[in-house]
């Protein structure tokens, strides 16, 4: 079974219009984007930013940001195990 997973800061159901809009003070602009995932992995995504949010208390778009950022940064151990499937 698949989940389809929205990302636009962490906010679940109908987002604001400012939540596109770049954070006030900074240049950051925000998009958003979607794709249909396993739901287990949408899950665990979804847990893995709840947890660092509360352990954090950064906003869940600054915590989306750093992970896909990790993710890239290991893109080629990412691709070998695409490979090997």
């Amino acid at each position: 079974m698949t989940k389809r997973v929205t990302v636009a800061g962490g906010s679940k159901g109908p987002v604001p219009a400012q939540a596109n809009a770049a954070p006030a003070g900074g240049s950051t602009a925000m998009d958003r984007r979607s794709w249909y995932m396993p739901k287990a992995s949408a899950d665990a995504l979804a847990e893995l930013v709840d947890d660092l949010h509360w352990e954090t208390r950064r906003p869940k778009q600054e915590i989306l940001a750093a992970v896909v950022a990790e993710v890239l940064a290991r893109r080629a151990q990412v691709e070998r195990r695409l490979r090997k499937s």
